[in-house]
């Protein structure tokens, strides 16, 4: 097989490092690296499992990156996935790269950014799918259209003086796409054409049989239970999922139903697709969060973020009767359009029971088929992939290590050796020299976990919360002195499971000047500790509520000095 060669310089060996990707479905990160020139595709997020407490997302590892910044020429987003692309602002906070990206993933981004102040001074490169490629120091880019459950989503061809390498991460083959145009398949094979050294590729579909079904077969099922519903209808899906958005409300429109969208992540996505002309129904058809309660809810169709249990979300907090503007009743109707990923199932389970014990008819794959299709490709795809690219050596990514090791054995079974398929885990590298690949451990890598407005959070607090199951506990101690009939002008605080003090110093500040504030304007009442430590109590709750958004169990102490 014959590679193109773009260079007559000495060739640097090429190594592609594993940050997220392989031991699960999230937190996509990967590093192309040749001599100087480091390439980062995608940055994603990955969602907790029920024992991370207090934990609302999981980042990938930065370190690698940050330790080889001055090498790095740019950040690759395949698509507008929470999980290739949600890590962004957390890296941009550490340090400005420059982004190449379709236009709907840029938009999505820019929502993010702004919201944490990180906009202004971000570089944006709009990829068009039929425009030519880019070069990024000795890395020359180019790329197609893929099918997948969000709009211009793309597959990369990664050309280097050591060979070609096509990194196709989230795809299938529709062909009946509700808002996109077909896979590029005649300038994905155009671009393979010199030959091709890898592929990296999804393999999340590795154990589905045949090819993918088209997103355009779900709509008669969103139409049916719709139309057919007598109360409240709520629809949850992937915020970013903007194909799916599109038919809920063509079909709540169909039937006389207006929509309301619930959660900023969901009217950020919607918005977006709205002014990209993705989502051409009238201002009309939508109902503002805050009006729906006063209208009709037989007339309403809710659109809300939470298909994967989170407790945080929108869905999470309808279910506890803990939304400030969405109040479920009896005899509603709620709609599961995503499957759980791996990791995220008992958190789903869960959600339902909660949803059924409240009065709701719950429908989910289940109990209905064709209430979801995947936006990643099955055996067929992955098998039709391979016939056109052709490549030396393949690569599963986007899986768990189960369907990495199904990817390898359905590739096996085309007459491709064994040793020409590497499966990678999370820190594992492969080298690529004179055509020869070299699997090897990299680096170290660790989960980053944040919690809400608490930004990191220690494993220290993870195993905290993990003992008092909730939001943790945070003690104030305060010292009366009987001599002087006064209290002390300062406050012990101590804090399990709620905030790593050492690394809070700042909220632990604030929360210490809350409580002393709290005694002074309640000097005259001194001698009534029950009535301090409530009007303590107060201002902690209030204060962190603004901080954090978290509540933990507060427990103001006096104690003589």
């Amino acid at each position: 097989m014959k590679f193109t060669n773009f260079s007559s310089k000495k060739k640097h060996d090429l190594k592609i490092t594993v940050i997220g990707g392989t031991t699960d479905v999230q937190k996509n990160m990967y590093v192309y690296e040749y001599g100087n020139d480091i390439v980062i595709v995608d940055c994603g997020i990955g969602f907790p499992g029920r024992d991370a407490f207090g934990v609302d997302l999981i980042l990938p590892d930065f370190s690698y990156v940050l330790q080889n910044i001055g090498k790095v020429r740019g950040l690759i987003i395949t698509h507008g996935h929470e999980d290739h692309f949600g890590a962004v602002p957390y890296l941009l906070k550490e340090v400005r790269i420059p982004i190449y990206c379709a236009k709907i993933v840029s938009e999505f981004l820019k929502n993010r950014l702004k919201e944490q102040n990180l906009l202004e001074g971000t570089s944006f490169n709009i990829i068009n799918p039929d425009g030519g490629p880019i070069s990024l120091g000795e890395f020359k880019i180019d790329y197609f259209r893929v099918n997948h459950s969000v709009p211009e989503s793309l597959g990369f061809c990664i050309g280097t003086p050591q060979g070609t390498i096509f990194h196709v991460p989230d795809y299938k083959f529709d062909w009946t796409p509700m808002m996109d145009k077909q896979f590029d398949i005649p300038r994905a094979v155009r671009l393979s054409q010199g030959g091709v050294l890898a592929m990296l590729s999804d393999c999340l579909g590795a154990t589905s049989e045949g090819f993918t079904h088209s997103e355009k077969e779900i709509q008669k099922t969103f139409n049916e239970y719709i139309s057919q519903a007598k109360g409240q209808v709520f629809v949850t899906t992937m915020s970013s999922n903007i194909s799916r958005i599109k038919m809920v409300v063509d079909a709540s429109v169909s039937c006389g139903r207006k929509v309301v969208i619930g959660g900023r992540s969901m009217e950020q996505s919607t918005e977006t697709a709205r002014r990209l002309g993705y989502m051409p129904h009238p201002k009309e058809s939508f109902v503002p969060l805050h009006h729906a309660q006063a209208m009709d809810q037989s007339k309403l169709t809710y659109i809300v973020a939470g298909c994967y249990g989170q407790s945080g979300s929108a869905l999470g907090r309808i279910a506890r009767d803990e939304h400030k503007y969405i109040k479920m009743r009896a005899g509603a109707t709620v709609i599961f359009s995503a499957d759980p990923i791996p990791g995220t199932v008992d958190l789903v389970n869960e959600l339902i029971d909660k949803l059924t014990l409240a009065g709701a008819e719950v429908i989910y794959s289940a109990v209905q088929e064709n209430l979801h299709v995947s936006g990643h490709g099955s055996q067929g795809d992955h098998v039709l992939l391979a016939s056109l690219i052709r490549p030396k050596y393949y690569l599963p990514i986007g899986g768990t290590i189960s369907l990495m090791r199904a990817y390898s054995n359905n590739i096996v079974r085309l007459g491709i050796l064994q040793e020409n398929i590497l499966e990678l885990l999370e820190g594992d590298s492969v080298t690529f020299s004179q055509g020869t690949a070299f699997k090897h451990k990299e680096i170290e890598t660790h989960d980053v976990y944040i919690g809400s407005q608490v930004d990191i959070v220690s494993p220290v607090v993870i195993k905290d919360r993990r003992v008092l199951s909730e939001d943790g506990i945070f003690v104030a101690i305060l010292k009366f002195d009987r001599e002087k009939n006064e209290f002390l002008d300062s406050a012990q605080i101590v804090s399990r499971g709620f905030v790593y003090m050492k690394e809070s110093k700042e909220l632990i500040a604030g929360a210490e000047k809350a409580i002393l504030d709290a005694v002074k304007q309640n000097r005259k009442k001194k001698n009534d500790w029950a009535l301090i430590k409530d009007e303590v109590e107060k201002a902690l709750f209030k204060y962190f509520q603004k901080t954090t958004g978290r509540t933990p169990l507060l427990l103001p102490v006096i104690v003589e000095a």
